[in-house]
């Protein structure tokens, strides 16, 4: 008997391999590590168009640090973006039963890092809203090439307040995205595109949020 594995269920059995195999080669990784307290606000997207899927992962704050330093004075924004396709079929036998899920196949891996002012990433009342308009250069490590893109955000808060402690573990395709805050936050609705070397309508993000920090970190490692 032969089982077909959805698309998604292939994708988070990839994942989890990929964790896996992130772990053990864990020393070999490129780590970024920025902390940072105040405004801030992140997003991310999932879509699919004509076959392949992409994730966007997109943070913005108003008072960051690179590495170590305890000099919080940089505006900064990140932007992480992976693209692939589904290959071949593969298969798999397990206690007499037949599995099987189209392969991953990777089109994009992009990271974008830069500073930016005041002008460019701007927050609305009571985390009401925000609003990322910036330019930066990134490393497609696919193609090991450099892109330089726009991104125009728009966040809007909906709901209600929280504040706490947050942690939180993302992951798009040899990225990892380790986070961890204690803030007064908000989610948020996000919606934006990207244009230059890399063109994208985003639309409505999958998730996204806003967010006063006390302080809080992110490790953004590429494996």
């Amino acid at each position: 008997m032969t089982k077909q594995i959805t698309r998604y269920t292939a994708i988070a059995v990839f994942a989890s391999v990929l964790l896996v195999a992130n772990t053990i080669s864990f020393a070999e990784a490129e780590i970024t590590h920025i902390r940072y307290k105040g405004q801030s606000a992140d997003a991310s997207w999932y879509f699919e168009q004509d076959e392949v899927y992409t994730n966007v992962y997109v943070f913005a704050t108003d008072s960051a640090s690179r590495q170590k330093s305890d000099t919080f004075t940089d505006s900064v924004t990140y932007v992480g973006i992976s693209q692939y396709k589904l290959g071949d079929e593969v298969c798999y036998e397990y206690e007499g039963e037949k599995y099987c899920w189209n392969e991953y196949v990777p089109i994009q891996e992009y990271f974008g890092y830069g500073t930016i002012t005041s002008e460019n990433f701007q927050t609305q009342g009571r985390l009401d809203g925000a609003t990322l308009d910036a330019k930066l250069t990134g490393y497609d490590y696919l193609t090991e090439s450099d892109h330089t893109i726009s991104v125009n955000i728009v966040w809007t808060g909906e709901g209600d307040y929280s504040s706490g402690k947050n942690s939180y573990h993302y992951r798009s395709g040899d990225y990892m995205y380790n986070g961890n805050n204690i803030s007064f936050y908000r989610q948020a609705t996000a919606t934006g595109t990207i244009s230059g070397d890399i063109t994208m309508d985003l639309g409505s993000s999958s998730w996204s949020s806003l967010y006063n920090a006390k302080s809080g970190y992110i490790d953004v490692i590429h494996s």
